[in-house]
């Protein structure tokens, strides 16, 4: 149940007209003693609703409140730090520092976290503060947040709102903390929450993972038409596959592009020769649910693919889901495939609790950051298959742009730190709000968080036609709309690589200006995704085919992963953030970028006819820069080669 739909908060035009969201640097300019609480007291409150709130029964003030506090640092001098080793063109490039030592210089030092902690265990309060500084959370009763805010709590109801929920907000506005801790905390998320009064507890949000699209069938032989660059049919030749995979065919047509061919077909064929088939590289996968294990070694066994096994880490109680674990176990398989023999696979089941969003991303993306739980070593890549439509992030949370700003500084830290974030740029094309529950579609043009963030590579869909050596033929961008499905399903999702302008993420200096130029467009690159003819999937004991930008972005973090254990092997630093280097070969053109970056100027990801967005020359909404050819990239990062094989190296 979204807070947004419960209030009746049109909270994106609110926050546009009230020019509400506050920048970094707006934040950093502002003198040290202001606290951000986004929108805070019942005039505050009502502005944001365009309703008014009328006063009610106060709640008991023992009630507490999941609570986000984020740390006062020099914000400014963590994202010059974190461009500097991302950017090839600066005497910084690959100069990382772990987490820990990021965290303590760039972030919270440890007595700004110890001055909060103390005071929060004075009262009772046990606050968890993340690997990279950034925040802390707790869960706070009212009387003690009284006393941090200098300010009253007090209960208010609201036209429309079903009996027994309320808004607890201060009843006045808000914009610092007691001393000492407005030395130590300069954001603090969910001061204004719905309460249900009835259970003594927050109303609960849910995040909702961009899984493998699975909703449409053929109905017709049509299906078999080629469109904009690829083929629905499986094309090329699947050498590895055993008989049971090989044999896939829902659709009366072969389906299903084995390992192997996903390899040649993207050139990580040049690697695995070389001798990278992982060695050296550490995956981080980031679900929600688990999977079976038994999954995962009939996968290996089918392929020829055994080698590391997976390292599980379970946070809080995700349990196995028969309706969405396939996400996971496409996840696992999709990296196996690319690196079986990785230094480290490990793998994270979170189970997020935070009551907005915002705040269950930044639960998520916070546990593979813990260098303790990855044999007290980064990971060099992290991949994450889902993303909400932005407009749920701002409608639902009226501390979004604070935890917005915490989140940024979370995964700038990371970057800073040498880690490369992949995240999937969705799966409803250029309407990433599609659907909005079930029966109400919803056709709002828009990107997905967290693929919209500056500190990922946002990866979309492409299709791919092979030829018989499985080298790719053509590609388009990924539109299940073009495959001539009849009927065209109505009030149904149609799968398609998504992207767009982001409403509140600032475009990055390496990104081409659209429009006024000042906000982010995604996705940055794009892989195979297309779900026909789609992977191979084994799933609860069963071969199928799937596809979503939930396996296109498992397969270009684990490729990256390998470039990067090869860099090391080659003497360089490790990749990190990669998208100002991809930004950065494209935008120099020439025969590198040729090498390095397959342009895809076919089709479109317009799934549900809004107009926008197609495949042009060069960078587009649609697919980003394009696909990456990871055997000229290889060629471009390690110039000078041995005439034998570099050995890899274990950096742990």
């Amino acid at each position: 149940m979204k807070l947004r739909n419960l209030l009746g908060m049109t909270l994106v035009g609110a926050v546009l007209a009230a020019g509400s969201f506050v920048s970094i640097d707006q934040q950093q300019s502002r003198a040290t003693s202001v606290v951000e609480f986004g929108h805070v007291g019942p005039v505050a409150v009502a502005a944001w609703n365009k309703g008014a709130l009328t006063p009610t029964s106060m709640v008991p003030l023992s009630s507490e409140l999941e609570m986000t506090f984020g740390f006062r640092t020099d914000r400014a001098e963590l994202e010059r730090r974190a461009i500097a080793v991302s950017d090839p063109t600066s005497s910084e490039y690959g100069k990382y520092e772990s987490i820990a030592k990021n965290a303590r210089e760039l972030n919270a030092s440890d007595q700004k976290v110890e001055t909060l902690t103390t005071w929060l265990t004075a009262h009772n309060v046990q606050a968890t503060v993340d690997p990279t500084h950034s925040y802390a959370t707790a869960k706070v009763p009212l009387s003690v947040l009284q006393v941090m805010m200098g300010a009253t709590y007090g209960a208010y109801t609201v036209a429309g709102v079903p009996a027994g929920l309320v808004a607890l907000t201060p009843t006045t506005a808000v914009d610092s903390l007691i001393s000492p801790l407005d030395e130590a905390i300069d954001r603090v998320a969910g001061a204004t929450v719905l309460w249900d009064t009835s259970s003594n507890s927050l109303v609960p949000l849910s995040v909702t993972p961009e899984s493998n699209i699975n909703h449409l069938s053929p109905s017709s032989a049509s299906v078999l038409q080629p469109a904009d660059g690829g083929t629905p049919s499986r094309t090329g030749t699947p050498t590895d596959a055993c008989a049971a995979a090989d044999s896939v065919s829902p659709y009366g047509f072969p389906m299903g592009l084995s390992p192997a061919q996903l390899r040649t077909a993207n050139g990580i064929d040049r690697l695995w020769d070389a001798g990278f088939r992982g060695k050296g590289a550490r995956i981080a996968i980031l679900d929600f649910n688990t999977y079976l294990p038994s999954d995962i070694a009939g996968w290996r066994e089918c392929f020829g693919l055994q080698g590391t096994p997976v390292t599980d880490h379970l946070i809080g109680s995700p349990v196995f889901d028969a309706a969405t674990s396939d996400e996971t176990t496409l996840d696992i398989q999709t990296v196996v495939s690319l690196a079986p023999e990785a230094e480290r696979i490990d793998w994270f089941g979170v189970e997020p609790t935070a009551s907005t969003l915002m705040g269950q991303f930044l639960q998520l993306f916070s546990a593979p950051l813990d260098a303790a739980m990855t044999g007290g070593v980064a990971p060099d890549v992290l991949t994450a298959s889902f993303g909400s439509c932005e407009v749920n992030f701002a409608e639902d949370d009226p501390a979004f742009e604070v935890e917005l700003s915490i989140f940024d500084q979370m995964l700038a830290t990371a970057a800073a730190s040498g880690i490369g974030a992949f995240v999937s740029s969705g799966d409803t094309g250029s309407t990433g709000c599609y659907p909005n529950g079930a029966g109400t579609p919803d056709d709002t043009i828009s990107a997905q968080f967290p693929g919209s963030s500056r500190w990922v590579t946002a990866v979309g869909g492409t299709n791919l036609t092979l030829s018989e050596d499985n080298k790719i033929v053509s590609s388009g961008v990924w539109n299940d709309r073009h495959f001539y499905i009849n009927p065209i399903p109505q009030n149904e999702i149609i799968g398609s690589g998504g992207g767009g302008l982001s409403l509140y993420v600032r475009r990055q200096s390496w990104q081409p200006q659209i429009g006024a130029g000042t906000h982010r467009p995604l996705p940055d690159i794009s892989a195979f995704a297309d779900q026909y003819p789609g992977y191979f999937l084994f799933y609860q004991g069963v071969w199928r085919a799937v596809g979503g930008t939930s396996a296109s972005t498992p397969l270009t973090a684990a490729a990256f992963a390998l470039q990067s254990s090869a860099r090391v092997a080659h003497g360089g630093a490790r990749l990190g953030f990669v998208a100002p280097l991809l930004y950065q070969i494209a935008e120099n053109g020439g025969a590198d970028a040729e090498r390095a970056i397959l342009d895809i100027t076919l089709g479109d990801n317009d799934a549900h006819e809004v107009g926008v967005y197609p495949a042009t020359v060069g960078f587009d909404m649609a697919s980003g820069l394009g696909m990456v050819k990871h055997d000229g990239l290889y060629d471009i990062l390690n110039p000078i080669r041995p005439e034998e094989p570099v050995e890899p190296k274990f950096t742990g």
